[in-house]
């Protein structure tokens, strides 16, 4: 039996596991699924200086919290983010890691995907800390899968995606399986895959499914994850 602590990416939140978790757990694996600090149900909880220094520290002390090790990380989106970060707070806890962004010390989720920032870094629309759901379409969910997303997405912190990554995450991801998904269908996951290959990282290429319809059509994404078990 693995142990599987799935991350959520931007606007998401636990429900963003309910059509994937019964997957792998039916499979007779443990699977975690939290919402990170100022996301979905924990909306409410502090304000701006929520940031991924935050969330990658909700992750380190859920592993800390639970006693777990030999764990299989996995990050969606901004996830890969946070899952890169908690990786580098509690090494020892960490067995594999499925990153979606490949981040290195010093990078921010706007710097990693340039494009972002247009979306994180000017102000507009409720507070100014505050950033709005993105059009799920945008990221390859169908009019279905975009009905399922847009019904549960909530604002976040602009800091999540501004704040750049602290030091460690190298000597970890150096000495672990990392397994880079790679979306095929969405051009702008290219630049992260092959810095992903230059580092030596298991790259999987995905063209059954895009960036949303890993969640939307989870099967694609759980053939992978039992694959490493």
């Amino acid at each position: 039996m693995a142990t599987f602590v799935l991350t959520h990416g931007s606007w998401g939140g636990v429900w963003t596991w309910d059509r994937l978790r019964p997957l792998l757990e039916d499979a007779g694996h443990r699977v975690l699924t939290p919402t990170l600090t100022r996301f979905a149900e924990k909306h409410d909880l502090t304000g701006p200086e929520v940031g991924l220094g935050t969330n990658a520290r909700d992750i380190a002390d859920l592993l800390s919290a639970e006693d777990l090790h030999d764990v299989i990380l996995v990050g969606h989106s901004y996830g890969g983010m946070v899952i890169t970060g908690a990786a580098a707070l509690v090494p020892d806890r960490v067995g594999q890691i499925v990153d979606a962004f490949a981040p290195t010390t010093g990078e921010s989720a706007v710097t990693v995907l340039p494009w972002l920032a247009d979306a994180f870094l000017p102000p507009g629309g409720g507070p100014e800390w505050e950033v709005a759901p993105l059009d799920p379409r945008a990221l390859g969910a169908d009019e279905d899968g975009a009905g399922w997303l847009e019904g549960r997405m909530t604002p976040m912190p602009r800091l999540t995606h501004a704040e750049p990554l602290g030091p460690g995450s190298e000597e970890v991801l150096a000495n672990r399986q990392v397994t880079y998904i790679h979306c095929a269908a969405q051009e702008f996951c290219n630049d992260t895959a092959a810095a992903a290959t230059k580092r030596g990282f298991r790259l999987v290429t995905l063209t059954e499914v895009s960036h949303a319809e890993v969640l939307i059509q989870p099967q694609v994404l759980a053939r992978e994850l039992l694959a490493l078990v």
